[in-house]
């Protein structure tokens, strides 16, 4: 059996799960999920948190993200996670950075691999594309369409106040009430939360014969009242995405290190906060968001 390696976590991306998880009592060393270390020969590596188990239906038919049996770093309330500043993986959960690839920047391929999973196969190239959401989701989606050939990319924020933040991904940054019914190709649905009105806002501003992809996390009550016959009459596709796909034949992760490496300037703004986290201190890290886009702890520690 292969055996694990140990890597001396560097740095840790604040993902929205994790802030759940720690408002619903998760120690603080059980989270982090996006991760970037040394390898036990001091290579700096990005470490995906996935693990598939390989052997169950969904993995022998390549759908990994629908492994029943995953034990995905930083998801269980076992002390594991890349905040506990040392994390266990596999080999083919270990990836080499390239020097020119800043550590924080880095922390983005996981994030940026469920964008690229939810965009697979979706016609994105010269489509007129809208983004909802205003988060570090909805920034990688945004940067993601304009990458991958989008004609335009429009986000849409809950809020005036929210533009400046995702001003710099999107051809115009709009609110809800702005949106045109009908009218997009690609519809990317990264905003989530308790209210269902994201998935309804995409529904109507789909066009026909348009895509809606939803990757916004809602709690298991959340139930959308979707307007069927709009989206029949426009033969509209509606699909979920979760999580990425990882194996010989796709690694998402892979795909998004190496947008990330091929222009990590592209994505350093969405950054906004790099807090230092001293390893020995007393105190852990506080697991918050912040205001910006992307909060990303960088622990005092050296190969």
């Amino acid at each position: 059996m292969t055996t694990r390696q140990s890597i001396r976590v560097l740095a840790v991306g604040v993902c929205g799960s994790d802030t759940t998880r720690r408002r619903a009592g998760y120690a603080v060393a059980s989270l982090g999920h996006e991760i970037v270390g040394y390898a036990p020969d001091g290579v700096r590596v990005a470490v995906r948190p996935l693990s598939p188990c390989g052997t169950c239906p969904m993995c022998r038919r390549g759908w990994t993200e629908q492994c029943p049996a995953d034990r995905s770093i930083g998801r269980h309330d076992d002390g594991t996670g890349g905040f506990s500043g040392t994390v266990s993986a596999y080999p083919d959960q270990i990836y080499t950075l390239p020097d020119h690839v800043p550590t924080p920047v880095a922390t983005l391929a996981d994030p940026l691999a469920c964008i690229l999973h939810a965009l697979h196969g979706l016609p994105v190239r010269d489509a007129n594309v809208l983004v909802i959401g205003d988060g570090p989701m909805a920034a990688l989606a945004a940067a993601s369409a304009r990458s991958a050939g989008a004609e335009r990319v429009t986000v849409s924020v809950k809020s005036r106040d929210r533009t400046a933040r995702l001003a710099a991904f999107g051809d115009s940054v709009v609110t809800a009430r702005d949106l045109p019914a009908n009218h997009y190709d690609v519809v990317v649905e990264s905003a989530g939360g308790v209210s269902s009105e994201p998935i309804l806002v995409a529904a109507r501003a789909v066009a026909p014969l348009g895509h809606v992809v939803a990757l916004g996390v809602y709690p298991q009550q959340t139930i959308a009242d979707i307007p069927v016959r709009a989206l029949l009459e426009k033969e509209s596709v509606l699909r979920g995405s979760k999580a990425y796909r990882t194996g010989p034949d796709r690694d998402d992760f892979a795909s998004a290190l190496a947008l990330l490496a091929a222009a990590p300037g592209d994505y350093e703004p969405i950054i906004s906060s790099t807090p230092r986290w001293s390893l020995d201190g007393p105190n852990p890290p506080a697991i918050e968001r912040g205001s910006g886009l992307k909060t990303v702890y960088v622990a005092d520690r050296r190969a």
